[in-house]
C-alpha cells in the first residue's frame, strides 16, 4: 500500500500509468472492471466494490468485489446479495451515482456508518467490515454515469483525503474509458453476428413459410414445421399446445425433442404454469431456470430443460394454443429470440387454421354426401321399418360404432334398428332392449329425448353416467360396462310437433368422442328420417281411412262426423236408414242445423278422447217430425273431429220401461223376506212350544235379518224407479271429501263381519268436492258394503281418497271374488248381478251399481272398475272439485 504521506505526484502518475496499461489488455468491460477492483486492492484500500448502473438508470449491479483480508471480501459478496444499491439508497455508491462526484468519508464512528445503512441488520455486516475511511466514486464515459468505484480502509486505519480523491479519480476516469471502448467493441461485434444471424434466420422464415403451405395435412405439416422452428431456435425442444373446445385448458398435441408430453397428452389450465400463463397473458413469457419456476408440468423438469421461451399462437385476435422451445444448457433468450419465434408462431398458426378449414370444408363435404345418400335411401320405399335398418348401416362408422333407432309405441319404445360393424353386437343390441327396458325416467339415451323433445350429447361418458343410467341395477350396470362406451350422442326424431322415436349413436373406440358438429349432422339425419317416417304413416292411415270408410258404408250402427265447427261431415247408410235422414240433407250443414234437437242431446253424450277410453254410451231421444226415437250414442274427439257412433234402442227403451212399471208395481210384494219374518214372529207366539234362549235369539236374528234385507230390496227398487223417472232431487254443495268418507268408514266398522279388515287412505290436504253429501255417502256405502259383500273368505277393503288434476278421486277396492273380465261392461247395469246363481251364497236386487252410476253422474262425475277374476276389484268415482 501507498502510505498517505508517501504519496507525490510521481507515485501517482505511475500507479495510473501502470493502471491505464493494465486496463487496456483486455476488451471485456466485466473483466475490465475485475482489474480495477484488484488494482486498488492494497495500493489504495483494504477493500473495494466496483458497481454498474444497469439500463433502466435505478438498479445498481455489483460487477467485481476485492478485499486484503478473504473474510472480508465473503462478508462483501454476501451483503451486496442481499442490500442491492439503488439510485436512491444511502450507500456511498449510489450517492456517487446520484451525485455524479466523488463522495468522500474521512472518518467512520457507529452514527456516520449508520447513515449508510438500510436496517439494524445492514448496520450489523457494515460493523463487522469495520470502514475506517471511505471514498466512492462514479464512473463516467462520454459524459454518462456508467458505474461507481468505492474504496475504504479498515485494518489500515488509512484517512483518505484531497491527494486520494484525485487518484481515485484519475483511476475511474480511465477504467472508465477501457469499459467504454470494450462496449463499444463488444457491440460492433454482436451487430455483425446479429446481422448475419438476422440473415440466417430470415432464410429460415422464408423456407418455413414455404413448408405451412405445402401441406393440408396438420400432421405432416407440423413435423416439418416444429423441426424447422427447433432449427431456427437453436433450441432442444419444441412443443405445441392447443386450447380445448372448452377454452379452458392447453393439450400437448404436437412436439420435437420432448414427444412424452404428446404421448402423455398432458394439459395445463389457462394461467397456471409456463404455457398457462402465456395462453392468459398472450404474450411471451421467458423462464431463465426452469427448477426455479412455477410450472405445472413434471415433464419439463424431468427432461432437464433449464431455460424456455413461450409464445403465444394467435389468428385474427384468437387464441389458438401455444407453442415453446427449451434449452438443455442454462440460456438467454432475448428480445430478438422472442420476436423470431412469434413469427414462426404465426406462420404455424396459420398453417393450422388453414389446415382446419380444410379439414372443416371436406367434413361438411362428406356430411352432405352422407345425408344426401341418407335421403334418398329413406324415400325409396314407404316401409319405415326397413328404412330405418338401412339408414342405421349407413350411419357405421361414419357417424358412430353403434347406430340405434328406437319408436314411440304408446307408452313403450319399440326398438326397430341396430347396426354395429359387428353382425352378433347388433343382434345384442336387441337382446339388451328386451332385458332392460328403459326406464321412464332415464336421465340419458333415447328415453330422455323423447321426453324432452331435444337432442342430447355426452362428449365422454363416465361411469357415473352408467351407474344413474342403471338406476341401481348391478346386472345392466355390469351390461352398460361392457360395452364399453366412449361418447354418446341422442336425437328425437320428431315430425308436425309430435316425437315419434329417437336415433342413438355410441362410440366405443376410445380415440372417438363426439362434439357439436356431430351431433349437428345427427340432428338432420333426425330431421329427414322424421319426415319419411311420417310420411309413411300418412300413407297408412289414407290406406286405413279409405277401408274405414268403405266398412262405415255397410255396418249396423249409425256412424256420423262433426268437424271442429260443428258441420256434418260423414253420415253412413245405417245413420240414414235409423233417423230417415240422408245423406246429402245432412252431410255440409251445421248438426244442430241438420239433426233435430241436436243442441240438446250433444250436451249428454259422453265423447272420450281415445277409442279405448270410450265409455258408457248414453241412451237419449231424438224428436224427429213423424216419431221419436231412442238411441244409445258415444263419441270418441280426434285431432279432425268428434265421431259419434249410435244404435237405435227405441224398442229397448218400451221394454225397460215396461220394467221400470214392473218393479214399482211388485216391489212391495216381496214376499219371501216378508214369509220368513212371518214365520219367525208367529213361532216366538206360540204357547204350545217351549223355546229356550238360544231358539228364541236365532228367531229374532232371522226376523232382523229379513228386514233388512227387505228393507234394502224395496229401497234398491224405489231409487231405481226414481232414476228411471228422472225424479232425484240433488242437494249440491262444497264438501270435505275426507269428512264424508271417514262418517262412512265408521258407520261401516259398526258391523263389520269377521275376518274383513277395513283401511283407509287419505292423502292430506284434499280440495272440498261439489256433490250432495248424502248422495256421496250413498254410493260410498254401496261400494264399501259390495266390497265386503264379494269377499266371502275375508280379506283387507281398501278405501282411498287422491287429487286428480280438477277432480277428487275415491277408490274402494278388495281382494274378493273379482269379476269377469266379459262382464264388466255390463257392472253398472239394472238388475246385473255378477253371481246370479249365488253360486258363493251373495245376493242382491242388481241395482246397486246401477243407483251408484246414476247418482255420480248427476253430481257430474264419473265412476269406473278395475278387476281381475279371483283377484279382486277396485271402484273409483271422481267428483270435481269445488270451485269456491
Amino acid at each position: 500500500m501507498i502510505a498517505r504521506d508517501q504519496i507525490s505526484a510521481d507515485d501517482g502518475v505511475r500507479f495510473l500509468a501502470e493502471a491505464g496499461e493494465a486496463l487496456a489488455g483486455s476488451l471485456d468491460w466485466e473483466e475490465t472492471l475485475v482489474q480495477v477492483a484488484r488494482l486498488v486492492v492494497p495500493a489504495l484500500a483494504d477493500w473495494c466494490i466496483v458497481d454498474v448502473l444497469e439500463e433502466d438508470g435505478v438498479t445498481v449491479k455489483q460487477v467485481a468485489v476485492s478485499a486484503a483480508d478473504p473474510v472480508k471480501e465473503d462478508l462483501l459478496r454476501e451483503m451486496r446479495v442481499h442490500y442491492v444499491p439503488t439510485i436512491d439508497s444511502p450507500q456511498p455508491a449510489a450517492r456517487a451515482l446520484r451525485s455524479g462526484e466523488p463522495v468522500l468519508f474521512p472518518q467512520f464512528d457507529p452514527s456516520e456508518l449508520k447513515k449508510t445503512t438500510r436496517d439494524e441488520r445492514h448496520f450489523e455486516l457494515m460493523t463487522q467490515l469495520a470502514p475506517h475511511s471511505a471514498l466512492a466514486v462514479p464512473l463516467i464515459a462520454r459524459a454518462r454515469t456508467i458505474g461507481a468505484l468505492t474504496l475504504a480502509s479498515s485494518e489500515s486505519g488509512r484517512l483518505y483525503g484531497e491527494a486520494e480523491i484525485a487518484l481515485a479519480v484519475g483511476l475511474a476516469g480511465r477504467a472508465a474509458l477501457a469499459v467504454d471502448n470494450a462496449v463499444l467493441f463488444a457491440r460492433e461485434r454482436e451487430a455483425r453476428a446479429t446481422a448475419e444471424e438476422a440473415a440466417a434466420r430470415l432464410r429460415d422464415l422464408e423456407v418455413i413459410s414455404e413448408v405451412a403451405l405445402q401441406h393440408l395435412d396438420l400432421d405432416r405439416l407440423l413435423e416439418n414445421l416444429l423441426e424447422g422452428v427447433r432449427t431456427v431456435m437453436r433450441a432442444d425442444t419444441t412443443v405445441l399446445l392447443l386450447l380445448d373446445d372448452a377454452g379452458e385448458e392447453l393439450v400437448a398435441s404436437w412436439a420435437r425433442g420432448l414427444e412424452e408430453e404428446v404421448e402423455a397428452r398432458v394439459r395445463v389450465p389457462v394461467g397456471k404454469g409456463f404455457a398457462g400463463r402465456v395462453a392468459a397473458t398472450r404474450q411471451p413469457v421467458y423462464i431463465p431456470d426452469v427448477t426455479k419456476a412455477d410450472v405445472v408440468n413434471p415433464l419439463l423438469v424431468k427432461r432437464g430443460l433449464t431455460s424456455l421461451l413461450g409464445v403465444p399462437l394467435l389468428v385474427e385476435g384468437r387464441l389458438l394454443g401455444v407453442m415453446h422451445v427449451g434449452s438443455l444448457r442454462p440460456r438467454v433468450f432475448n428480445n430478438d429470440d422472442e420476436r423470431t419465434l412469434q413469427l414462426l408462431a404465426d406462420r404455424v398458426s396459420l398453417a393450422i387454421e388453414q389446415s382446419r378449414l380444410y379439414e372443416r370444408e371436406r367434413a361438411a363435404s362428406r356430411r352432405l354426401e352422407f345425408l344426401a345418400e341418407a335421403s334418398e335411401l329413406l324415400g325409396a320405399t314407404l316401409d319405415y321399418a326397413k328404412a330405418l335398418q338401412r339408414l342405421s348401416a349407413l350411419a357405421v362408422p361414419y357417424l358412430g360404432d353403434w347406430c340405434i333407432v328406437d319408436m314411440v309405441r304408446g307408452e313403450r319404445l319399440d326398438r326397430v334398428a341396430v347396426a354395429h360393424s359387428d353382425p352378433e353386437l347388433s343382434a345384442a343390441g336387441f337382446e339388451f332392449q328386451q332385458r332392460f327396458p328403459p326406464h321412464p325416467e332415464a336421465p340419458h339415451g333415447p328415453m330422455s329425448v323423447i321426453r324432452s323433445g331435444r337432442a342430447q350429447l355426452i362428449e365422454q361418458v363416465t361411469d357415473d353416467h352408467l351407474r344413474e343410467a342403471s338406476r341401481g341395477d348391478e346386472q345392466q350396470l355390469e351390461a352398460l360396462r361392457s360395452i364399453g362406451m366412449r361418447s354418446l350422442m341422442c336425437a328425437p326424431l320428431i315430425a308436425r310437433g309430435r316425437v315419434l322415436g329417437a336415433i342413438t349413436l355410441l362410440s366405443d373406440q376410445p380415440e372417438r368422442h363426439f362434439g357439436p358438429e356431430d351431433l349437428a349432422t345427427t340432428e338432420e339425419l333426425a330431421r329427414r328420417a322424421a319426415v319419411a317416417v311420417d310420411n309413411a304413416l300418412l300413407y297408412a292411415e289414407a290406406e286405413r281411412r279409405a277401408d274405414a270408410a268403405r266398412v262405415l258404408e255397410h255396418i249396423g250402427d249409425g256412424v256420423f262426423l262433426l268437424d271442429s265447427n260443428g258441420v256434418v261431415r260423414l253420415w253412413n247408410r245405417a245413420a240414414e236408414a235409423v233417423t230417415q235422414l240422408s245423406s246429402d240433407s245432412v252431410v255440409g250443414r251445421p248438426a244442430v242445423e241438420a239433426i233435430p234437437g241436436w243442441a240438446a242431446i250433444a250436451e249428454r253424450v259422453p265423447v272420450a278422447s281415445t277409442p279405448a277410453a270410450a265409455r258408457e254410451a248414453e241412451t237419449l231421444p231424438l224428436e224427429l217430425p213423424e216419431r221419436e226415437v231412442w238411441l244409445s250414442i258415444a263419441a270418441v274427439v280426434f285431432s279432425e273431429g268428434t265421431v259419434y257412433a249410435f244404435r237405435d234402442l227405441t224398442e229397448d227403451r218400451v221394454l225397460e220401461e215396461l220394467r221400470s212399471d214392473f218393479v214399482s208395481t211388485v216391489s212391495h210384494e216381496l214376499r219371501t223376506p216378508l214369509a220368513a219374518i212371518y214365520g219367525a214372529a208367529l213361532t216366538l207366539q206360540r204357547q204350545d212350544i217351549a223355546l229356550d234362549e238360544t231358539q228364541r235369539a236365532n228367531l229374532l236374528g232371522v226376523i232382523a235379518t229379513e228386514s233388512d234385507r227387505l228393507a234394502r230390496t224395496v229401497n234398491d227398487i224405489l231409487w231405481a224407479s226414481r232414476l228411471d223417472a228422472d225424479r232425484l232431487q240433488l242437494d249440491v254443495g262444497s264438501h270435505d271429501p275426507a269428512d264424508l268418507t271417514q262418517t262412512v268408514i265408521a258407520a261401516a266398522r259398526t258391523h263389520l263381519p269377521e275376518g274383513i279388515e277395513l283401511v283407509l287412505d287419505c292423502e292430506p290436504s284434499l280440495p272440498h268436492v261439489t256433490a250432495d253429501s248424502d248422495k256421496v255417502r250413498q254410493v260410498l256405502t254401496n261400494l264399501v258394503d259390495n266390497a265386503i259383500k264379494y269377499s266371502p273368505d275375508g280379506g283387507r277393503v281398501e278405501v282411498g281418497i287422491t287429487r286428480r288434476d280438477h277432480a277428487v278421486r275415491f277408490r274402494v277396492a278388495d281382494r274378493g271374488l273379482g269379476i269377469p273380465l266379459g262382464e264388466q261392461r255390463r257392472i253398472f247395469d239394472k238388475f246385473y248381478r255378477v253371481d246370479p246363481n249365488l253360486t258363493r251364497g251373495v245376493g242382491g236386487t242388481g241395482l246397486g251399481l246401477y243407483i251408484c252410476r246414476e247418482l255420480v253422474r248427476r253430481m257430474n262425475g264419473t265412476i269406473t272398475v278395475e278387476s281381475r277374476e279371483g283377484e279382486g276389484s277396485s271402484f273409483s268415482f271422481e267428483l270435481p272439485v269445488a270451485t269456491t
